[in-house]
């Protein structure tokens, strides 16, 4: 029988073998849960939760969840206090409660149409041009096509002038070889002219309405003394260049096409 006894195994060679002392470990002392939570300790499944955290059990009842919307907080819709940045003092909300369309600042000037640049535009760029000329109320009826029959319409008309002459605001620019290998193949609208002589114009250029610069008289300069731009890059087909190939703005500028002042 001495064979079956359970026996502690041998201590390893230069281990002391463990104290009662120290082999006995003091119990944790047993949570008792208050308040209504004293029926969860009962049974042989006891669940843990925070002494005394509810002294009377809650019921689902028409009363408690009246007492939750009598607050002040639930009493108004928390989106309609917060602050409506997206509504300007000119754009009052409807009747139905659906918000006016957004005011895009008005173009009364070629200057204004700067708020054009950096919009996608897919259309070609001639009629782009017409409709900022459009914009400003210049309205000089000219032909749908761009090319030379515009060049001679302009010259029969008496509005063409040299590629030197001083374009002002509301003018046509017409730019040779531009997109493609043909003549007068781009059309843009001067918008502004700084005390350096250099025109300030717009144009659209792959589907981006875009803003450049020329000066005629310094047409292969990239940058004054200062590095100013004096003339931008206006070339921007997908073909391979030619040698000789041109690409600034001064360079390209064929006519300047003289129009209405704006109303």
């Amino acid at each position: 029988m001495l064979g079956a006894a359970d026996v502690p195994a041998l201590a390893l060679p230069g281990v002391k073998p463990a104290s009662k002392a120290t082999s006995k470990r003091r119990a944790a002392p047993i949570r008792v849960a208050g308040g209504w939570q004293v029926d969860a300790q009962q049974g042989a499944i006891r669940s843990v939760s925070a002494r005394g955290i509810e002294a009377k059990m809650p019921t689902a009842s028409a009363e408690a969840a009246s007492a939750v919307t009598e607050q002040g907080a639930a009493r108004e819709v928390v989106w309609s206090r917060l602050p409506a940045p997206h509504r300007g003092q000119n754009q009052p909300a409807r009747s139905d409660g659906v918000l006016s369309s957004i005011q895009v600042p008005s173009i009364h000037e070629p200057a204004d149409l700067r708020t054009l640049v950096g919009q996608r535009d897919n259309r070609d760029p001639y009629a782009i041009a017409l409709a900022a000329l459009a914009e400003v109320g210049i309205d000089i009826h000219p032909p749908d096509t761009v090319g030379q029959p515009l060049v001679t319409w302009a010259q029969t008309a008496g509005m063409l002038a040299a590629p030197t002459d001083v374009a002002k605001p509301g003018d046509l620019l017409v730019f040779d070889r531009a997109i493609g290998d043909d003549l007068y193949d781009l059309v843009a609208v001067a918008i502004a002219r700084d005390a350096r002589g250099v025109t300030e114009f717009l144009y659209a250029g792959g589907g981006v309405i875009r803003r450049g610069f020329l000066d005629p008289t310094r047409p292969s300069t990239r940058r004054d003394g200062d590095g100013l731009v004096l003339n931008t890059f206006l070339r921007h087909g997908k073909r391979w260049p030619p040698k000789g190939t041109r690409y600034l703005a001064g360079e390209l500028l064929s006519h300047v096409i003289h129009t209405h002042e704006p109303r």
